[in-house]
């Protein structure tokens, strides 16, 4: 493999670094692997050597490092970045491929797709060898996810419990999840978890948990082939009419109606009306409201027999 074949590794690590599974991986497959430190700008290196991709490895991304990523985009449009990180949300996520990463991966790497997507972006550089492969630029409208913006707010350790918190949450959202629990994860107290919270948030740890659920819910609902049962119990509901009553307090409707106003499409048509009988010609006998032939005489609906003697 040439040498100019490498990867770029860009840390904006909170936590002190440690090599991951995936550079392993590469390494194994013959990749030369280099790195850049949290203090290092990467633009330099990312424009005078463009490699073959660059991974943003995040523990718990934060409003600096989200933006280094963006710039890098933004000035060296042509390399392929690569999202890896360790706390996730359906945010982040939107937020990095509307900044037009490559790939979004959350560790553990799932390594034979990661390998997979370096494998095609090798093939790609290799032909287009000599030439700059023209790559849409990072929107500029695209805003950083409110999970990371909260990140400057706090010192270093405070911003490491929270993210640790809530990606407790997010991993164990159709679990019931124990303030106890979660603060044991954190290595801190159950009340110190709530003052964190709410410094942080400005919500307790019960209310952004509920948002959070209620959130998962209305994505899920968005499929049609989901029932709103198993909706209910994929967000950690475990009763269908407490599930319902609550969505309905914090959205305005019931799962089901949230779920037709998505698509009006599906929502049941009113009944149509029956068509009425044709008028019956004069003299004929007719049955009251209600009532068939049938139904006056027990009969098959031909006249009783004493009305059609006299006749």
């Amino acid at each position: 493999m040439s040498t100019h074949a490498y990867v770029l590794v860009v840390l904006r690590t909170i936590d002190n670094p440690v090599e991951k599974n995936y550079v392993h991986a590469l390494r194994k497959k013959g990749y030369t692997v280099e790195f850049v430190s949290n203090e290092q700008d990467p633009l330099p290196i990312l424009l005078s050597r463009p490699p073959i991709a660059a991974c943003f490895e995040y523990d718990y991304p934060d409003l600096q490092g989200l933006t280094d990523l963006r710039q890098a985009k933004q000035r060296a449009a042509s390399v392929p970045l690569l999202m890896i990180t360790q706390a996730h949300s359906e945010s982040l996520a939107v937020w990095a491929f509307r900044t037009r990463v490559w790939d979004y991966f959350v560790q553990p790497v799932d390594l034979t797709r990661f390998m997979a997507v370096m494998g095609s972006l090798y093939q790609l550089r290799s032909a287009n060898a000599g030439t700059q492969v023209r790559r849409q630029a990072a929107e500029l409208s695209n805003q950083i996810p409110p999970e990371a913006r909260h990140h400057c707010l706090a010192s270093s350790h405070q911003r490491v419990q929270l993210d640790r918190a809530i990606s407790y949450i997010e991993q164990h959202l159709h679990q019931k999840v124990a303030q106890a629990d979660v603060a044991e994860q954190c290595g801190i107290t159950p009340f110190q978890l709530s003052r964190l919270f709410r410094k942080l948030t400005d919500n307790t740890f019960q209310g952004y948990l509920l948002e959070r659920r209620i959130a998962e819910a209305k994505r899920l609902l968005a499929n049609p082939r989901m029932s709103v049962t198993d909706v209910c119990f994929s967000v950690g509901f475990r009763d269908l009419s407490y599930f319902t009553r609550t969505f309905q307090k914090h959205v305005g409707h019931t799962p089901t109606l949230y779920r037709q106003s998505l698509n009006p499409h599906t929502a049941t048509a009113a009944p149509v009306a029956p068509p009425k009988e044709p008028a019956k010609p004069c003299g004929e006998a007719t049955a009251p409201v209600g009532k068939s032939a049938f139904d006056i005489d027990g009969s098959d609906g031909a006249a009783p027999l004493s009305l059609r003697a006299s006749t």
